[in-house]
């Protein structure tokens, strides 16, 4: 094909968008809305992700060691922790951190410890710590019962549990709500065009009529079918972008403390990339896709 030919059949679907205004600008609302609502529920979903991975990264595992434990033993349990898998990060507390730490939690009632010193201290050295997710709590607490300075492990059964269901809960609806509204968006993309091209029927005969070819033809609908797509792609991008921004504002407020301080959304950044990414994709594929078949019925004359 001649790059001539090409411009010509690219500009002439260009042209269509405005020569069709009042067909374009439906279709480009329809597929605007379907993709506004995907975003605001992949919006929801992303953030109910975030909460997932947050609960995962807070299970946490307390490893007790024995009375007058060596510091060299010590050292040895934290070079083993370096080469296992599933933690994130340790804290060594020592017998009078624990200790120090016990008395700011009594407050005003800490005077009742005041007879506990380094030499009668009950309290273990022990370290806390956090893994990357609750499915390596039974690994790591089974690698830990093994070392021979361990006293005792203790970490929230039901806790990690509770944790792990809820994260599994969470992905599995969001996964599964997110395709179901793919399709959805990619069904009415799909009728939204092949109505505008189904209401130029008579045009496509006419061209085949005289001679033109199939590609001749179906070009000026693929750009047409394309720009429709990321039109509304931009669009209900912007709109995306324009109530979540509206929502963040709402939720950071001094009155949102509380709820803020459970829950921490997004940044817009974060959600607005990829959903933007997402709906150019979906856009411009299904809006070539849609032209391609709805065309080819028509070109059967």
């Amino acid at each position: 094909m001649k790059i001539r030919t090409w411009k010509r059949m690219v500009n002439h679907g260009f042209k269509n968008l405005f020569r069709n205004r009042i067909m374009s600008l439906a279709s480009i609302s329809a597929i605007a809305a379907a993709l506004f609502i995907l975003g605001l529920v992949l919006a929801v979903v992303m953030n109910f992700n975030s909460v997932a991975s947050s609960l995962e990264s807070k299970t946490e595992v307390t490893v007790f060691l024995k009375t007058y434990v060596r510091t060299s033993d010590i050292k040895a349990v934290e070079q083993q922790m370096t080469g296992w898998e599933g933690i994130s990060k340790w804290e060594f507390i020592s017998r009078m951190e624990a200790l120090n730490k016990w008395r700011e939690e009594w407050g005003d009632k800490k005077y009742l410890l005041d007879g506990y010193t380094a030499q009668n201290n009950p309290l273990p050295d022990s370290f806390h710590v956090t893994l990357e997710n609750p499915e390596y709590v039974m690994a790591i607490v089974e690698k830990f019962e093994k070392l021979k300075v361990v006293e005792n492990v203790q970490y929230s059964k039901d806790a990690v549990d509770s944790i792990t269901t809820i994260v599994s809960t969470i992905r599995v609806f969001g996964m599964m709500i997110v395709a179901v509204l793919v399709v959805m968006s990619m069904i009415i993309i799909h009728n939204t065009i092949r109505i505008s091209v189904f209401s130029r029927r008579r045009e496509v005969n006419i061209m085949k009529y005289i001679g033109a070819t199939d590609w001749y033809i179906r070009w000026p609908f693929l750009m047409e079918g394309l720009a429709l797509g990321l039109l509304g792609a931009i669009i209900s991008s912007g709109l995306t972008a324009g109530v979540y921004s509206l929502l963040l504002n709402r939720v950071n407020t001094p009155q949102q403390y509380n709820l803020l301080s459970l829950f921490q959304p997004l940044p817009l950044y974060e959600i607005i990339y990829p959903i933007t990414a997402l709906f150019i994709l979906v856009g411009s594929l299904v809006g070539i896709t849609a032209s391609l078949l709805s065309i080819r019925k028509h070109l059967r004359v």
